[in-house]
């Protein structure tokens, strides 16, 4: 079983929606969790053992005020290491997916589906691939931060997973989710903070062209053949687009 962490990035009043966020095997889950707890406590006193809030430590928020910027760069850049290395005790390292959703391009379906239909179907296109490749079966749970688009996302589910696209995409049935999302509190969960570091990360790269942790990030996100199959830009044109993901699929 692997259990899929997201989170959202993005108010609607700005020009991407993205959610993002994590794989992770179920045996590897609690190795990660305590590694990103060791991290966390191993921090300045003022944010020792606090929430891994991408947002708040990028600018200084709360808590987060009291490091330098150059100090906040440092724990941003801690985390994405930690998201790139095996978890201690061997296992797997997270993998990592996104969608990314320009608002100001014309898309079938409205923008919180189509954003998140296309998040959820990376995952089940890791799967069913390694499946069919490699014989290594998996089912997948999606576990989320606690958010307004919950509900209308948990009824998706049910259809994504016996007919396919809602939205008019070219995506299979996702049979390979055991349950609907469930949605927790991100203060309790250390995967779902990990879950906002990359939701984060990649809406300010697309949304501010702020590429310096996303680019660390892009060797962790799911690949196959030279596609960055985990990374997905919904853009009209994105022939035309320069960015790392699209640049991947032509």
């Amino acid at each position: 079983m692997f259990l899929l962490y997201g989170d959202e990035a993005g108010l609607a009043n700005k020009r991407h929606l993205v959610i993002g966020g994590i794989a992770v095997h179920e045996q590897d889950a609690r190795p990660l969790a305590a590694a990103a707890e060791e991290f966390s406590q191993g921090l300045d006193g003022a944010v020792a053992g606090r929430e891994l809030h991408a947002q708040h430590i990028r600018a200084g928020k709360g808590r987060w005020r009291r490091l330098t910027r150059p100090a906040r760069q440092a724990v941003a850049e801690g985390i994405a290491s930690l998201l790139l290395n095996v978890p201690a005790g061997g296992g797997e390292a997270p993998i990592l997916f996104a969608s990314v959703l320009d608002r100001h391009s014309q898309h079938r379906g409205e923008g919180v589906e189509r954003a998140h239909e296309e998040f959820f179907a990376r995952c089940n296109g890791m799967l069913g691939r390694r499946a069919n490749i490699d014989r290594d079966y998996h089912r997948c749970i999606g576990i989320a931060d606690k958010s307004r688009s919950e509900r209308q996302v948990q009824s998706l589910m049910d259809v994504w997973r016996t007919r396919g696209s809602t939205s008019g995409a070219r995506i299979g049935q996702l049979a390979s989710y055991a349950e609907v999302p469930l949605y927790v509190d991100s203060e309790a969960s250390r995967l779902v903070q990990l879950a906002d570091f990359v939701a984060h990360w990649v809406f300010r790269a697309y949304e501010h062209d702020d590429w310096r942790i996303l680019d660390q990030l892009i060797p962790g996100f799911d690949r196959h053949d030279g596609v960055i199959h985990g990374l997905v830009h919904l853009v009209d044109r994105y022939w035309t687009c320069d960015c790392v993901a699209c640049r991947s699929r032509r």
